[in-house]
């Protein structure tokens, strides 16, 4: 192996293990990614050893959690990483992986830990450019609330708030629209992200339907990105 190359090699099982062993960099990333989004999508529940795997470039370990959010997170798809302490795991934990991603000295711990819900679970999905992302929205969310077992009226008003905001994106974003579902400590939150430029103002007439998303949801916002942007509420689930 030259010292520029990353291998990937799947043992197949079960479980099946992508073993990744060479430098993780912008060039070799892409590969690793593929290979892993293939795997999710084909068996749902991968180990992805990385053991030699040379973190050059630390950014690009979220591969990780964006190719898992990807393909509908947690329990629809499930990933350990298995690493023993040194750089690598260093590196995960500067990260923020982790708190998507458990990480397991050896593979027979990592497929135990494969049942166990992380500590944060996204699930990421492009809308149709259309009147249809509404309600394909809707059930989007309903099928999240019911995989990741949310009551006490969550499901409900998450629907709701998806309604408002990819409706508002539809009237008032523009490019491409993405539904972002993301659970943690903090509650279910919604967000819904387009290519358009100008923030969300509830005290215009396009923005009435923000009122709405103020009254059912704990908190919302809108956060700018180098392209686009993405507005967002928050309901807490205990």
């Amino acid at each position: 192996m030259r010292r520029n190359d990353l291998t990937c090699r799947v043992d197949d099982g079960p479980v099946p293990v992508l073993v990744l062993a060479g430098p993780l960099t912008v060039r070799t990333a892409p590969r690793a990614e593929t290979d892993l989004r293939k795997l999710l999508f084909d068996r749902g529940s991968v180990l992805v050893d990385v053991r030699d795997l040379d973190p050059v470039v630390p950014a690009l370990l979220a591969l990780f959690t964006s190719t898992l959010t990807a393909a509908g997170g947690w329990p629809s798809a499930r990933l350990v990483l298995v690493t023993g302490p040194g750089p690598v795991a260093t590196a995960l934990r500067r990260s923020g992986v982790l708190q998507e991603i458990r990480i397991a000295p050896d593979r027979e711990h990592g497929r135990a830990l494969l049942g166990l819900r992380p500590t944060r679970i996204r699930r990421l999905t492009e809308l149709p450019d259309t009147v249809v992302g509404v309600r394909f929205a809707r059930v989007l969310v309903r099928e999240a609330c019911r995989e990741w077992e949310l009551v006490s009226g969550v499901p409900a008003r998450a629907e709701l708030v998806a309604d408002e905001l990819v409706a508002n994106a539809l009237v008032h974003g523009r490019g491409r629209r993405s539904l972002l579902l993301t659970l943690d400590r903090g509650g279910l939150r919604v967000g819904v992200r387009d290519e358009g430029i100008d923030m969300p103002d509830p005290d215009t007439s396009g923005g009435q339907g923000l009122h709405v998303v103020a009254e059912l949801a704990d908190g919302w916002g809108a956060t700018r990105h180098e392209v686009g942007k993405t507005v967002w509420a928050v309901l807490r689930t205990r």
